[in-house]
């Protein structure tokens, strides 16, 4: 028997599914991305929404970021007081201005690691894989694909923490939705942990 005759061949429908699944995969990550980048302004427009529409404009406001980052929402614009959506507004910036500092840190890391050598001037005695240039490129190479991995970890995990405290926060409980004991005071330790941060990068400087 000849081997052509022995070796698997990718099904015509195989192909396209694994392709349809990494442009989702592609799509998800983008809208991720997406929904971290703007949920600084978007929060401040919920807040804004409120003192010019009402409550009412605020949720609506919520919703349209949520769908703008694929996820589902059962909100609705006329079951939640002010005061809630304005809190919510809140930890939004807060939230939205950790995101933004994730970015920092990413083109900071990317700017200290692939372009190590023009940006940082030898000599390379006490850098991280020195003293030569090559070593220390290398060293900083690594370091920054880790500080990729963390910052992209971090960023699905504070999403998807946002989304739900959206729904904990702006859902009303007739709605069926089921809501997490742990989601408040976790977001809560983010805003702590948030104001820490920026305490303590404040001294660095």
């Amino acid at each position: 028997m000849s081997h052509a005759a022995t070796t698997p061949v990718p099904s015509a429908r195989a192909m396209p599914r694994a392709q349809e699944a990494v442009g989702s995969r592609r799509r998800a990550a983008g809208r991720r991305l997406a929904y971290g980048l703007g949920l600084l302004p978007a929060s401040a427009g919920v807040m804004m929404a409120v003192a010019v529409s009402g409550p009412a404009g605020g949720v609506d406001a919520a919703r349209r970021h949520l769908a703008c980052g694929g996820f589902p929402t059962a909100l609705r614009e006329d079951r939640v007081r002010g005061a809630r959506v304005m809190v919510h507004g809140l930890l939004g910036v807060v939230f939205g201005l950790l995101f933004w500092w994730l970015t920092w840190m990413a083109l900071l890391a990317t700017a200290r690691g692939p372009f190590y050598g023009f940006v940082v001037p030898g000599p390379y005695d006490g850098a991280w894989g020195g003293p030569n240039l090559v070593g220390a490129w290398a060293a900083h190479g690594w370091a920054w694909v880790g500080v990729l991995v963390v910052v992209a970890l971090v960023w699905w995990g504070l999403a998807a923490l946002h989304v739900l405290l959206t729904e904990a926060v702006l859902t009303d409980s007739g709605l069926g939705v089921r809501r997490r004991w742990w989601v408040v005071p976790a977001s809560g330790v983010v805003v702590l942990g948030a104001v820490l941060l920026v305490v303590g990068w404040a001294q660095q400087i």
